[in-house]
């Protein structure tokens, strides 16, 4: 199968889950899928940011980014834990190839802005992808390596733009035609008001629970990421918990979904 991972929160910053992630990442290659890897890193870019004087503001779950806040996100995320991620998969005896966006003409953004009751408000250099080309992931692929890919992508005026990672993997499952995106979060999957995880959520669903606020906040983008991705030729979505246990293989070989699965309907 054709595998799109997206790794966030606690997993993609603890070393300890990075290993056992990575390790599981490894496995599901060496069984023969083809896995294709994004992240995010939002929790050390604000600690970077705090580091430097630099304010972090969000709306709607995406990050407010101005042009210092966009060159802090390319040196953390590009840089530092796209790399930390590439020497673990090297460490566990898989070649990986660390890229952003903004490589190989990879995706081309456009720039977002957000509804505010009838008006629209300016996130800064915060894009949505438009185009993707996969060449640079094919060949990665054809080669045997794993392409570990950075949320940033460029515009067409050549400037590179802080893409929410949700999104970004969505777009490359839908240029690949995966069989199935995964995302691995801290929340484990979608919950009610209740809190009680909803095992399944259908896509007509979606927007009701943005609606009612039974989700908030990150999980805003990561659903209506889902929603987009499932109106193209994706076969399966998937929410999961970065701390479970064997949580990908369970998934992936087991058929176990110890999280939430976004459906059609």
């Amino acid at each position: 199968m054709k595998l799109v991972v997206k790794i966030g929160g606690h997993g993609a910053e603890d070393p300890k889950g990075r290993k056992s992630l990575a390790r599981q990442i490894v496995a599901l290659c060496r069984a023969g899928h083809s896995v294709v890897v994004v992240h995010g890193g939002g929790k050390v870019l604000t600690r970077t940011l705090e580091r430097l004087g630099i304010a972090t503001e969000f709306h709607h779950g995406l990050r407010v980014t101005d042009a210092a806040t966009r060159d802090v996100a390319m040196m953390v995320l590009a840089g530092l834990v796209n790399k930390q991620w590439v020497a673990e998969l090297e460490n566990q005896g898989q070649p990986a190839l660390g890229l952003c966006g903004g490589d190989g003409s990879l995706v081309r953004a456009r720039k977002l802005t957000v509804g505010v009751k009838g008006s629209r408000k300016d996130l800064g250099f915060v894009g949505r992808p438009h185009k993707v080309k996969t060449t640079v992931l094919e060949i990665a692929l054809r080669g045997g390596m794993i392409p570990v890919v950075a949320s940033l992508g460029v515009n067409s005026r050549g400037e590179f733009l802080n893409i929410n990672a949700d999104d970004l993997a969505a777009a490359l499952a839908t240029a690949l035609e995966a069989d199935r995106l995964l995302y691995l979060t801290e929340s484990g999957g979608v919950w009610d008001a209740e809190k009680r995880l909803l095992p399944v959520v259908k896509l007509g669903e979606i927007r009701h629970l943005i609606n009612q606020g039974v989700v908030r906040d990150g999980m805003i983008p990561k659903l209506l990421s889902c929603a987009r991705t499932l109106r193209h030729n994706v076969g399966e979505v998937d929410i999961l918990s970065t701390t479970a246990a064997n949580v990908l293989l369970d998934a992936v070989k087991g058929g176990k979904t110890a999280g939430t699965r976004i459906v059609k309907g």
